[in-house]
């Protein structure tokens, strides 16, 4: 499961600026950390998961901030709204409503007026947002760099909101990526991982893929306790060092 929790640990409310996109037909809105406008900043756009842009994210985009970075976090949900309870099935509902070709317009209206702005942009998504950010790396020419948490690769059953393979698009890859995932995410599946990695240096595109073992799904945390601490500190150094070295 992906990043449900509201409490996250030394999050306190972070000066965050409100912001609006123009998407694809309808007003995106958006936190932004260390944002200034006129000043061509390295951005990073964060994607987020099937819970929205909780608390988890809005607590990274500051963490992003105070690493030089200007953050903006969307709210990819915006067409079907706050979810009706903080469950998974209340999220897996409204997912299930959510259009990735819909998304995805929203996403490259945002990095087009970010890129106008003179400003170097990459993503950083986990799950859903890690898919749609391999998804938007084959789509948009201006993406700098891409940092995926457990994206899903291969779209083993499409539908009409999800008609997409990211498999299949990897000869289109614009930006570097970073990938991380899960030896224990049965959901991904490691093996679809190692199948698009294997993809992608065929075509010669750039990627760097690390499969940690013994986690699973949605593993990333700031806190350093439990099984995940390790491989979320490790990921999360390697992330920042790769987002300033693609970013400037």
């Amino acid at each position: 499961m992906c990043h449900q929790s509201e409490d996250v640990a030394g999050y306190n409310v972070p000066a965050e600026q409100q912001l609006e996109f123009a998407g694809s037909g309808q007003t995106i809105p958006a936190y932004a950390y260390g944002y200034k406008q006129g000043e061509p900043q390295p951005t990073v756009i964060v994607l987020h998961d099937i819970f929205g842009a909780n608390k988890f994210y809005r607590d990274m985009g500051q963490r992003l901030a105070e690493a030089g970075f200007a953050a903006i976090l969307p709210d990819l949900f915006v067409r079907q709204g706050p979810l009706a309870q903080n469950s998974p099935q209340a999220a897996f509902a409204r997912s299930g409503q959510h259009s990735f070709p819909v998304a995805l317009e929203d996403i490259r209206a945002i990095v087009d007026k970010l890129s106008s702005e003179g400003r170097n942009v990459g993503f950083i998504g986990f799950c859903m947002g890690g898919t749609l950010a391999l998804l938007a790396d084959a789509r948009i020419p201006q993406l700098k760099a891409a940092v995926v948490y457990y994206g899903f690769p291969v779209n083993a059953h499409p539908t009409p909101n999800r008609p997409f393979n990211p498999i299949d698009e990897v000869s289109q890859l614009h930006a570097p990526i970073l990938g991380f995932w899960g030896e224990e995410d049965m959901g991904v599946g490691p093996d679809n991982v190692r199948a698009y990695v294997a993809a992608a240096k065929q075509a010669g595109k750039s990627i760097d893929a690390t499969i940690y073992p013994g986690v699973g799904h949605g593993f990333m945390t700031f806190s350093s306790e439990g099984p995940a601490a390790k491989p979320s500190e490790e990921s999360w150094v390697r992330a920042i060092q790769f987002l300033k070295e693609r970013l400037g």
